[in-house]
């Protein structure tokens, strides 16, 4: 039977006992997992280890685990994706957070361009909704390592966050020749940060800034695709390429 996870939004040192866990984690686990005592539970934390446990205890407010073993920091086989988006509208955002973070990306940056159409203001009452949903999707698709959502900013912005990421690519619906497979054929196996546009476009100016700080433009084909797909789609390309390297 498949080990279930939950996540605790603390950094778990040592052995012996976690908990009382209340709340929506008493509930999740004594109801909708049905775990009683003894049951085995995988615990992953906010400092990025995962937790071997069993359920030592179950009283009425609080469930307590007993950690038998901790993987800290479990190392990473693969680059690093950094996406850089133009944020969507409502529901759409959350669902690309969720399936972005199922992909494996490792940072998500909302930037706002010159022709992003919500505001900066629009965005920051559901930042906080945005890492809920990034954690969910973690416990759902194994993940242990959470991915590092920021505050919308704008396109100058990302500099400071993708420091010295040596692989750096720019979707741009003007760019006719220059394919992700040429990217990809003409780069190490390194950290990779990708920027997303909005659905108006890249203005001129923004495309030559990204240019003149080392970005590529590159070309997804002649297919029109939603802001919240194109991210997927760019991805899923990168985790097939890795997987060529």
């Amino acid at each position: 039977m498949e080990t279930r996870r939950i996540f605790v939004d603390k950094a778990i040192t040592g052995e012996g006992l976690v908990g009382p866990l209340t709340g929506p984690l008493y509930r999740y686990v004594t109801v909708v997992l049905r775990k009683t005592k003894g049951d085995r539970i995988d615990l992953f934390d906010s400092g990025g280890s995962l937790h071997h446990c069993i359920v030592d205890d179950v009283k009425q407010k609080g469930v307590y685990l007993r950690i038998l073993d901790t993987v800290l920091k479990p190392a990473m086989d693969e680059p690093l994706v950094t996406l850089c988006i133009s944020p969507v509208k409502g529901a759409r955002m959350d669902w690309l957070i969720e399936k972005a973070t199922e992909l494996g990306v490792h940072r998500i940056v909302p930037v706002i361009f010159s022709r992003t159409v919500v505001r900066r203001d629009d965005q920051g009452e559901k930042f906080e909704r945005w890492k809920r949903i990034a954690v969910e999707a973690v416990r759902q698709s194994g993940r242990v390592s959470i991915p590092e959502i920021f505050p919308p900013c704008r396109l100058e912005a990302i500099l400071p966050v993708i420091g010295e990421t040596p692989r750096r690519l720019v979707l741009y619906e003007k760019e006719k020749d220059h394919t992700l497979h040429q990217f990809f054929s003409s780069h190490s196996r390194t950290d990779i940060a990708a920027v997303i546009g909005p659905e108006g476009g890249i203005e001129d100016g923004e495309i030559r800034w990204l240019y003149d700080h080392d970005f590529t433009p590159c070309t997804l084909g002649s297919h029109i695709l939603r802001s919240e797909t194109t991210p997927l789609v760019l991805l899923s390309i990168i985790l097939y390429e890795l997987g060529r390297q």
